[in-house]
């Protein structure tokens, strides 16, 4: 074969990839596009818990936020208590940070627990003789913080029974993690941009009703959603049925699923008294109906979302979803 048929027989194959490619992409926009979305509930509750392993918020609306549902100028888990070197605590190791409530007053944001003054905290510290630039260190990664000085951390240490931990707070000006480079030990689907603050992941975590419900059925003690942290409570659909959304939309707002929600020691800890279950429940029996790959020996039970379009969401709301490919 002469070199002129060489080329007329390479752009004809490089052409051919690329109508296959082509065809490819077609294909797979027109099936996403064939996928409608569906109601498949609405919402029965909101939380938002501005200090990450304290008592939250239960509200009527919030607003979505690339980093999480915001009430009233408040965010969620953009406030964190830290041990002397940096690293977050939460009731993993200190069960007993359940039992402290939040509340809302004006500008401040009120700490109570049983035994304790109530320590008042400004929605919107600045830096200043009193607050200082510090780092926090959640999961991996290092951030940048604002220390709420003395008064917040004597607080804590009096009320926990520990010394040397520290309140952080995210401030609106610093920078934000980024979930796309959370590390884990299988793939997962947050993209660059997909920002949080003292979250271990992501902004948002959905969960219904229905799987709570079927949890409690295998249980001598049922739980409460307290137990899992929910933001988004989901009315009206199959128990488990969140596993297989892969977008969500509420009103104007739209949400990717990134990955399901993995479960760990701190769903143990009783919310109402503080202390871990002595039989480890319901993580022993999550394990015994909700394993699956790629998780390994993390039982799943909710789902994690980044949020691409804002809205003011409330409950009574109906939920939208894209089921994800077959």
């Amino acid at each position: 074969m002469s070199d002129s048929q060489n080329a007329v027989a390479l752009a004809a194959t490089l052409a051919g990839v690329a109508v296959f490619k082509y065809t490819c992409f077609a294909w797979m926009s027109y099936k996403h596009r064939t996928r409608p979305f569906e109601l498949v509930g609405t919402i029965s509750e909101l939380n938002v818990f501005p200090t990450k392993s304290l008592g939250g918020l239960r509200v009527d609306s919030a607003e979505c936020t690339t980093t999480g549902l915001t009430y009233q100028g408040v965010t969620d888990r953009h406030w964190a208590v830290a041990a002397s070197n940096g690293v977050y605590v939460t009731q993993r190791q200190i069960p007993k940070m359940a039992l402290i409530s939040t509340s809302l007053q004006e500008d401040n944001m009120l700490l109570d627990a049983p035994g304790m003054p109530t320590l008042n905290i400004p929605i919107n510290p600045k830096q200043g003789p009193k607050t200082w630039v510090s780092k926090i260190k959640i999961k991996e990664e290092w951030s940048s913080s604002l220390d709420l000085g003395d008064e917040a951390a004597t607080w804590m240490d009096k009320f926990l029974g520990k010394t040397g931990l520290r309140v952080h707070f995210s401030s609106p000006e610093m920078d934000k993690r980024d979930a796309s480079n959370v590390t884990k030990l299988w793939e997962h689907y947050a993209k660059k941009g997909d920002k949080l603050a003292f979250s271990d992941y992501c902004g948002y975590m959905l969960m219904s009703s229905a799987s709570l419900k079927e949890l409690n059925k295998r249980l001598a003690e049922p739980v409460t959603m307290l137990n899992f942290r929910a933001n988004i409570v989901v009315d009206g659909c199959a128990a488990f049925d969140e596993d297989d959304w892969d977008e969500v939309k509420i009103g104007n707002a739209s949400f990717r699923n990134i990955d399901a929600c993995t479960r760990c020691i701190l769903v143990t800890v009783d919310p109402f008294k503080g202390v871990k279950s002595k039989d480890e429940e319901p993580l022993t029996t999550l394990k015994k109906f909700r394993l699956k790959p790629p998780y390994g020996p993390k039982p799943c039970l909710g789902i994690h979302l980044a949020m691409d379009s804002k809205d003011t969401i409330s409950v009574g709301d109906a939920i939208y979803a894209r089921r994800k490919r077959n």
